[in-house]
Order: structure tokens, then C-alpha cells, then sequence
């Protein structure tokens, strides 16, 4: 019995589609529950025989990853620690297996995930603006409460960072380009748009955030310059942008001693003490346990649950004070899948990345390129896989660019 129409079936996938990218930036809890409702529909579009199953290289091996870790529980001893990470990585599963059945995404369905994702990324902004002023301007608390975790409430500033710049990334590929002569209104309200991200991307405080957000103007300035006939405008929005940074760093001392704090490790002249505290220091530490663990573990690594107390251990012996109180991850998906699964682990992600790359690459979409450069960037600094808000973003957008190139 049929109880939808393919057309019917279609239009309720696309709806579905839209909630999920309006709700990763805002609602993270209301995606797992969308996730699964477009599944059964793809399920149900391959046994009704509205489309047969497909499923692309990003696909194939986000799945491959998804059950090395599977595996990985075989040989792990902390089962509770285990399952959990599965549970956390079931957008691995989740999103390539829900899109196997699921139709060509055309170009105006495309850019209404994208304008929801937008949307999600600006009323969530909005939301995290109003509760710091209503914390500051009326219940009277310190101006800090603008800035870091005290600002970015509904996720980790580094991921909410990222979602902001690549929300950035879709405004002006959306409204391409940004500065348009001949639509001065419309312009005026991108710009507004595009500022207000900046100055969210800039209060979240991230660090990584400061970096994307400063590739992603570099690369959109560099398209300004092929795409407008007055170059100095592009150049002019470049020296904004940096110097609207410059004064919001220069009269924020919390902001002036992260980013000093930085640069002096960077560049060896902090020696950082096991009993450090300070974020940097400390994730100076864990790249340093992390890879000593790494490259002296077994080949195929520590296994899918006992990796954090793996880590714990050489933080205890090290005398990491701050890691081990927090039971710190590797804060790099590199290491991170070395040290869970080891060398096979390892090598899918870096062929993940590598499809993705070709991908974007070949078809020559450069959102869907700006993207993939976002993904390594915070890849580098945070274990994304390991955190809800890092696995179902990458999941849900490598799955669907790539289904989009697929489709032209």
C-alpha cells in the first residue's frame, strides 16, 4: 500500500532538508529526530520504487570510518566510553545512509538548505547578542559576558565560530557579489548582514574562529577582484574588515592577552609549564601527549572507547594537570582517529578529505571548496568526529555537496 505519492514523498524530503540546515546552528537537538524522519523517507522511496539507492565516494567512506569504529570496539575495554563515542558518530551512518534514496537536489532546493542554514546562523547570532545585552544592560554583569563561552551560549565558540564565517561563506555566494552598484539598498543590507557575523564571529573569542574568518575574507576579496570592475572597493573591503578587527582586539584586553598568548607559544618564546592552564598552553600539552601516544601505540591504535584514558594516562605521568582534570580529547581529528583505530583510522581521514577536496575542486564550486577548507581548519584544532556539533555539520554538508556535484 502507498501511502504518499513520490511527489508527496519529494516535497516532504525537501521540507525535512531545510529544518535540518535552519536547526544545526540553532537547535542542535532537534536534528537528530529530522535525521531519521529523512531517512524513512529515503527507505521508503527505495521499497516503493519512486528511486533506486545510490550512494557517492563521501558517502562510502564516512560509512568505512563509521564502521572502523565499530570494530575498534572489539578490542576496547571501556565499553560505557565506547558506545558513547558510536552515539556521537551516528551522523556517519545517519546521513550517507539517508540520502540513498533520496532524488536529485536541483538548483533551487540547494540554495534553500543554504538560505536556511543562513537564516539558522543569524537568528542564532541574534539570540546570543540579545541574552549578553540583557545580561550587561540590565541585570548589570561584566562586559565579559560578551565575549567567549559567556557569549557563544548554545555551542562551543569554536564550532559556533565556524558555523558563523562558513554562514559568511553562503551570504556571499548567495549574493554574489556583495557590492553591487546598481542595487545600492540590497547591498547596504549584505554588508549590514556580513558585519554583524564579524563582529559575532569576532565575540565568540575562538582563535581558530580568527583564522577562518580571515581566510574566508581573503578568498572573498579575491573574488571581488575578478568579479568588479572597481578594484578599490574590493581592496577597501579587505582593509575594513582587518582593521575593524584590529580596534575590537586593541581595546579588549581579554582578546589582546589570547591572541599574545598565541603568538609567544608559537613561536617558542613561553615555556609552557605541565601545571599550565592558560587554552593554549594547555592544548600545547595534549598536541604533544597526543602525538607521543600516537607514535608509539600498536598499529591499530587504542581502541574506539579506551582512547581518553590513554590519553589521561600519559597527561598523569606528565604531570598535565589541567588535561587530565579535563579529560581533554587530542583536539585533532588527525590524531584522534590514529589514536582510536590507529593506522587504518588515520588514512580514511585522510581520504575523506581528499574526496572532498577533488570534489569541490572538480566541479568548481567554490562554497562547496570554502567548505572543505573551513572542515581541515577546524580538523586541525578540534577532534570534530568526537562532538555532535563538529560530526553532523561536516556529515550533513560533505554528504550533501557532494550529491549536488553529482546531480550537475
Amino acid at each position: 500500500m502507498r501511502w504518499l505519492s513520490e511527489k508527496q514523498v519529494f516535497k516532504i524530503q525537501h521540507y525535512v532538508l531545510y529544518a535540518i540546515a535552519f536547526f544545526i546552528p540553532l537547535l542542535p537537538g532537534a536534528v537528530p529526530p529530522l535525521i531519521i524522519s529523512f531517512g524513512v523517507l529515503s527507505v521508503y522511496n527505495i521499497l516503493m520504487g519512486y528511486r533506486r539507492a545510490q550512494m557517492k565516494e563521501v558517502s562510502i567512506l564516512l560509512l568505512a570510518f563509521f564502521g572502523l569504529q565499530l570494530i575498534g570496539l572489539l578490542y576496547t575495554n571501556n565499553m560505557a566510553k565506547g558506545w558513547f563515542s558510536i552515539q556521537v558518530q551516528l551522523s556517519l551512518l545517519a546521513f550517507p545512509i539517508s540520502f540513498i534514496g533520496f532524488g536529485m537536489l536541483n538548483k533551487f532546493a540547494y540554495k534553500t538548505v543554504l538560505k536556511a542554514f543562513l537564516l539558522g546562523a543569524i537568528v542564532a547570532m541574534v539570540f546570543c547578542l540579545g541574552q549578553s545585552c540583557y545580561k550587561v544592560f540590565v541585570l548589570d554583569y561584566k562586559y565579559f559576558h560578551f565575549l567567549g563561552h559567556r557569549y557563544s551560549v548554545i555551542l562551543h565558540q569554536n564550532y559556533f565560530a565556524l558555523y558563523l564565517v562558513f554562514a559568511q561563506l553562503i551570504l556571499a555566494y548567495l549574493e554574489w557579489p556583495l557590492f553591487n552598484p546598481n542595487r545600492v539598498w540590497r547591498s547596504m543590507s549584505r554588508v549590514f548582514i556580513f558585519l554583524f557575523l564579524s563582529m559575532s564571529i569576532l565575540l565568540t573569542g575562538s582563535k581558530i574562529g580568527f583564522i577562518m574568518w580571515s581566510l574566508a575574507l581573503v578568498g572573498i576579496t579575491i573574488g571581488l577582484l575578478g568579479a568588479l570592475k572597481n578594484k578599490l572597493i574590493a581592496v577597501t573591503f579587505l582593509m575594513f574588515m582587518f582593521g575593524l578587527m584590529a580596534v575590537f582586539i586593541s581595546v579588549n584586553p581579554f582578546l589582546q592577552k589570547r591572541i599574545m598568548s598565541v603568538i609567544h607559544i608559537a613561536q617558542g618564546d613561553t615555556e609552557v609549564r605541565p601545571s599550565a592552564n592558560e587554552s593554549t598552553a594547555v592544548r600545547s600539552l595534549v598536541y604533544n601527549s597526543a602525538w607521543e601516544l600516537a607514535t608509539s601505540q600498536p598499529w591499530y591504535g587504542q581502541g574506539t572507547g579506551d582512547f581518553q584514558d590513554a590519553l589521561d594516562a600519559v597527561y598523569e605521568e606528565k604531570s598535565y594537570v589541567k588535561a587530565k582534570e579535563r579529560h581533554y580529547n587530542a583536539h585533532n581529528q588527525f590524531l584522534q582517529a590514529w589514536i582510536s583505530v590507529g593506522i587504518p583510522g588515520l588514512m580514511l581521514m585522510i581520504g575523506i578529505f581528499t574526496v572532498v577536496f577533488h570534489r569541490a575542486i572538480t566541479s568548481r564550486e567554490w562554497l562547496f571548496l570554502g567548505f572543505a577548507v573551513l572542515a581541515l581548519f577546524i580538523s586541525l584544532t578540534e577532534s570534530i568526529f568526537n562532538v555532535q556539533a563538529g560530526v553532523v555539520f561536516f556529515s550533513f554538508f560533505a554528504v550533501l555537496f557532494s550529491r549536488r556535484s553529482a546531480s550537475e
